[in-house]
């Protein structure tokens, strides 16, 4: 048989050890990080592998039903093909689980609870698997006489299983171009491509599914040239596809499709529609879904602009604690906190978290933070606006992540000497005086030999007297 295995990461060896047993056993195995031709697309290649296999074995555990992980995606598109997962879906218990954690479509057949060797009683339920009741034995035999007498009845069936599996296999190879296209960006073309395959084949569920994710990731991305386009009409467009997932939605992603309306309708409200409720809809995928990292990041956002700081907070942080989708939410929490020189406070702390955290951040975040924080409240500011400033984080923290995000002076877009007062700043405030001391006299020095009258020899003398 063609078995394909659907695992979390923490269980890599256990399934590299199952593939091995499996194809001792004359089997044919699959496994996403074995499998997968260079240059292949990722997602692409998991789908085909899934729309040909006979067997899909999943390996249950926290980290593997945890909702938005990866081998939830999977069964999600073994769902797709079998409506009923008997004798096609084997769940294995890999660690215990919590039973009511486990989805209703795994649920629906029963776990195999191994009590000695995972990967022995696993093969050995394969092998049970395979083997037919003498009375289908029997049948089979009845079909066959049937079929030699009657021209070869049976053989058609073997045709047009095959056929099934081949149509399969094309759809998933028509659906990869605009899944390309969306995760690339471009929408315009995913969504055209999409608007075909919808036509072509109406009730499939797999090109709803891949419309309405596309539609929710276009709204996520969404970027508009003013006076060409506007907000509304890109929602207008998607809208629709979302919805009409949404009726056969259930769990996380019901919460995520509702999460989008209420990114939709904010979108809209941009554009100054009356009728716009974001917060209804964010309400009623946290009803669903309480930690919903969508539901979480947007409406913190447009609480943050709001200029609602604590229940913004709250909402990022429950976001962030899911760690999906962590390096969009990233960029909502930093978008809406770089929006005003009075939410620099905030960017900072989030940027002082991606750093403790080993995070990456986008090459435009220094810029934006020198702009609305370092600039304006710590190097050319009053003491008062300084002091709260500095206070943001303790002394040391706030010192390493200005040094994360400025190793150099390039990407503050200003006077070196700028950059060099303000670490200079940073370290007198750390308790590092003697380091700050020689940074403050170079730059004294050279600025008085050359008669500087500007406000950065101003602001290092003001330094070095708070030193004496």
């Amino acid at each position: 048989m063609k078995i394909f295995i659907s695992y979390a990461s923490e269980h890599g060896d256990l399934a590299e050890r199952l593939s091995l047993a499996f194809e001792a056993e004359g089997h044919a195995s699959f496994l996403d990080r074995t499998r997968l031709r260079p240059g292949q697309a990722y997602n692409n290649e998991l789908r085909e592998a899934i729309a040909v296999c006979d067997l899909f074995v999943f390996l249950v555990s926290p980290e593997s039903v945890a909702p938005g992980s990866y081998a939830r995606a999977e069964l999600s598109l073994a769902e797709q093909r079998w409506r009923h997962p008997a004798r096609r879906v084997l769940p294995v218990l890999a660690a215990p689980t919590p039973f009511d954690s486990i989805p209703p479509y795994l649920a629906a057949v029963t776990l195999l609870q191994p009590q000695g060797e995972v990967v022995a009683e696993t093969v050995a339920a394969v092998a049970r698997q395979q083997r037919w009741p003498q009375y289908l034995i029997a049948a089979a035999a009845a079909i066959l006489v049937t079929a030699l007498a009657g021209g070869g009845y049976v053989w058609q069936q073997l045709n047009a299983a095959e056929a099934s599996r081949a149509f399969e296999v094309q759809v998933a190879q028509e659906l990869s171009a605009p899944r390309e296209l969306c995760g690339g960006g471009s929408f315009a073309a995913a969504w055209q491509r999409l608007d075909e395959l919808s036509a072509k084949y109406p009730d499939r569920l797999d090109v709803l599914d891949v419309r309405a994710t596309c539609a929710m990731r276009w709204l996520r991305e969404i970027q508009v040239q003013v006076g060409k386009e506007t907000f509304t009409e890109i929602v207008g467009k998607v809208q629709p596809a979302i919805v009409t997932q949404l009726a056969g939605a259930i769990g996380t992603r019901s919460a995520d499709l509702r999460a989008h309306l209420g990114w939709a309708d904010y979108l809209r409200s941009r554009d100054g529609a009356p009728d716009a409720d974001p917060p209804s809809h964010y309400r009623r995928a946290l009803e669903i879904d309480p930690e919903n990292v969508y539901a979480r990041a947007m409406w913190g956002h447009n609480l943050m602009l709001a200029g609602r700081e604590q229940s913004a907070i709250g909402h990022f942080d429950a976001a962030v604690a899911t760690r999906r989708e962590r390096p969009w939410v990233r960029r909502m929490q930093l978008g809406s906190t770089t929006s005003r020189i009075g939410l620099a406070p905030q960017a900072v702390r989030v940027a002082d978290d991606m750093r403790r955290s080993n995070e990456t951040f986008e090459p435009s975040l220094p810029g934006r933070l020198w702009f609305i924080g370092y600039s304006g409240l710590l190097f050319n500011a009053s003491t008062e606006a300084r002091a709260r400033f500095l206070a943001v984080l303790p002394p040391a923290d706030h010192l390493a992540t200005f040094d994360w995000l400025f190793p150099g002076p390039e990407p503050t877009g200003t006077d070196p000497d700028a950059w060099r007062v303000s670490r200079a700043i940073l370290l007198i405030n750390a308790g590092q005086t003697a380091e700050a001391r020689t940074i403050l006299v170079e730059i004294r020095a050279r600025r008085e030999a050359a008669r500087d009258n500007s406000f950065i020899l101003d602001e290092t003398r003001r330094q070095l007297a708070t030193l004496k």
